[in-house]
């Protein structure tokens, strides 16, 4: 248990060293992840047990991740052969008239550093993952993301409304007036927060069709909704709020949209589980729908006007995405080298765009020029094979099939948000999807079936 309490204590404060974006902190949580797997592994080989999930259990996920971490450790590796090297090493082995030991990366350093970020997800997931196939701690975990949600949500909400543009004692460069807590870029903050708000709406959900979708009258039903013993729902209710509330004031056009189609993909994909009616689903579908129009209406000022000028105002995203796509094409195969945008992209930029780039926006698009098509390839399969595990235990799954559909909700949330900017690619969001998606597949099986054999 110190393992599993542990490892929600750092990704619950994963987002309050600026989202852990620089070096220091998510190499820190790069190495507590490390000790907290030795641990996990040191206990069940104490004990003589087997892991409640094994790797024959979700063996495809794990040969395409493992495909993955592979070709991103040889890309930095100056052992493949020289055609396969980026030419960038060429050019400097002519400029300093000595021969350099090239690599298909651009910058091994920046490859190595993303490819520890990935194991550090991966990592975050596995324990999550082994420790939730107890419907106890996924429960736990699904209602500590809300939790700390909000409480991230309610700092943002004190620094917007009084008046402060800092974060933390940091005064802000950016995104003066959008809300952003303790994140730096309001769009990550806003994928945070819908992550979060997801994870409410689904504990809420669950609670009121256990009390209001079954055959008991409305009376009965409302009585057994207020007595529920935990979480109560008036406690998921007010998180709910705040974080829409949070949410809406960061202004993210992108933030909004894909938690919307997540709330969507969460109210309707009740329906076609086996313990919910799709008359509950269509219900709560419809008062969601109406919530968050009035929600929208009272506190969406800035938001509606950004989603107004999607159409007409001038953006060079579109010609981000069109020079990746050509940096693509040099590289299908080989790609550059996982983290090296930023390098790569100085060759493709010209006058045509202002703004300095570090990241292209649309995260496939992104992998598909630092991993290689065959690469990116993987890695989306890996997390699309999940997204698919928990679609089948929302079918399979007689009781706590909330687990698996708010696993498939977050999927199509940071899924969509990720075609238009870089979310996940920040350490606190990614932190938090991989141990939503630890839970939410661990009860994607049956409590009847042996995934430890």
């Amino acid at each position: 248990m110190i393992v599993f309490r542990s490892l929600l204590a750092l990704v619950v404060l994963a987002p309050l060293p600026l989202a852990s974006v620089y070096v220091w902190s998510w190499g820190l949580m790069a190495s507590i992840v490390g000790v907290l797997l030795v641990g996990w592994a040191f206990s069940h080989a104490h004990r003589g047990e087997q892991p409640p999930v094994a790797v024959k259990s979700i063996w495809p996920f794990v040969v395409l991740f493992g495909v993955t971490v592979l070709w991103a450790l040889i890309q930095s590796l100056p052992l493949t052969p020289e055609s396969w090297h980026h030419p960038i090493w060429n050019t400097a082995s002519e400029a300093l008239g000595r021969d350099l030991r090239g690599s298909v990366s651009l910058n091994p350093y920046a490859t190595r550093s993303a490819l520890l970020r990935l194991l550090t997800y991966g990592g975050i997931f596995w324990l999550s993952l082994q420790y939730c196939r107890s419907s106890t701690r996924a429960r736990h975990v699904i209602f500590m993301v809300p939790a700390a949600g909000a409480l991230y949500s309610i700092y943002g909400l004190i620094v917007q409304f009084s008046g402060s543009q800092t974060i933390l004692w940091f005064d802000k460069y950016a995104y003066k007036n959008d809300l952003t807590s303790t994140f730096v870029n309001r769009n990550s903050f806003a994928t945070f927060a819908g992550l979060t708000l997801l994870c409410a709406s689904g504990l809420l959900l669950d609670a009121l069709r256990k009390s209001l979708g079954g055959a008991l009258g409305w009376r009965d039903g409302l009585h057994r909704l207020l007595n529920t013993a935990w979480p109560p729902p008036w406690i998921l209710l007010v998180a709910c709020i705040v974080i829409a509330t949070a949410l809406l004031l960061s202004h993210s056009r992108g933030g909004f949209i894909s938690t919307g189609a997540g709330l969507l993909t969460l109210c309707l994909i009740q329906g076609i589980t086996r313990e919910a009616r799709l008359r509950f689903a269509l219900s709560v579908t419809v008062v969601a729908v109406v919530a968050g129009t009035l929600l929208f209406a009272v506190g969406g000022e800035g938001t509606d006007q950004r989603l107004a000028r999607i159409s007409v105002e001038t953006q060079e995203r579109p010609l981000v995405y069109e020079k990746t796509v050509e940096a693509i094409e040099a590289a299908p195969v080989l790609g550059t080298g996982y983290g090296t945008f930023e390098e790569v992209f100085r060759f493709y930029r010209d006058e045509s765009l202002r703004s300095f780039y570090m990241e292209a926006h649309n995260t496939y698009l992104e992998n598909g020029l630092e991993l290689g098509l065959p690469g990116a390839f993987a890695l989306f399969a890996t997390i699309g094979g999940l997204a698919v595990l928990t679609l089948c235990g929302v079918r399979r799954r007689y009781r706590n099939a909330i687990f698996p559909c708010i696993g498939f909700a977050v999927t199509v949330q940071v899924g969509i948000h990720a075609m238009v900017d870089f979310s996940l690619q920040i350490p606190a969001v990614a932190a938090f999807y991989s141990l939503v998606m630890g839970a939410a597949c661990a009860q994607s099986w049956s409590s009847r079936e042996h995934t430890g054999r």
